[in-house]
């Protein structure tokens, strides 16, 4: 058979032009070298080959193993809230992006990820907002409490 254009763009419309609109990348995951014990690491391992495979429940199931037999380790905790996140689960994600925050505050890695930039600075309290002295001030604009208000 000999391919004239018009095939072709039939094949192309049929196969859905996946080479045209490829897959948004995924954001890497991290290494838990330091986590114990060592099985943490292994699911870990195995969860990362899941997901560069997009094989997200599968990688989610060996993230949660990973967590679950290494509460502290930061690294399995922010795998998992990168999983979560493609899988559109953001509540349970936040949770674990944010416990990957508290549990390593100088893994700049973690704290700069664009992927935890949606839920804040874990560490840091909400600033108290800054009274200004017309609300400080008896009778003030902003103190109807005192003298002079209405």
């Amino acid at each position: 058979m000999h391919w004239r254009p018009l095939h072709l763009l039939a094949v192309l419309a049929v196969s859905g032009c996946s080479f045209l609109n490829p897959p948004t990348p995924l954001r890497p995951t991290l290494p838990a070298n330091n986590c114990q014990p060592i099985s943490v690491t292994n699911h870990n391992l195995t969860g990362m080959a899941h997901y560069k495979e997009r094989r997200l429940e599968p990688a989610k199931e060996e993230f949660l193993i990973a967590v679950e037999e290494g509460p502290k380790c930061a690294e399995a905790h922010y795998n998992l809230g990168l999983t979560l996140t493609y899988l559109g689960e953001k509540d349970e994600a936040r949770k674990h992006f944010i416990e990957a925050a508290d549990l390593a505050p100088g893994n700049r890695v973690i704290w700069d990820s664009p992927a935890l930039r949606p839920y804040g600075e874990p560490q840091k309290e909400p600033k108290k907002k800054k009274e200004t002295a017309a609300e400080r001030a008896p009778g003030g604009f902003g103190n109807r409490g005192g003298m002079g208000g209405y």
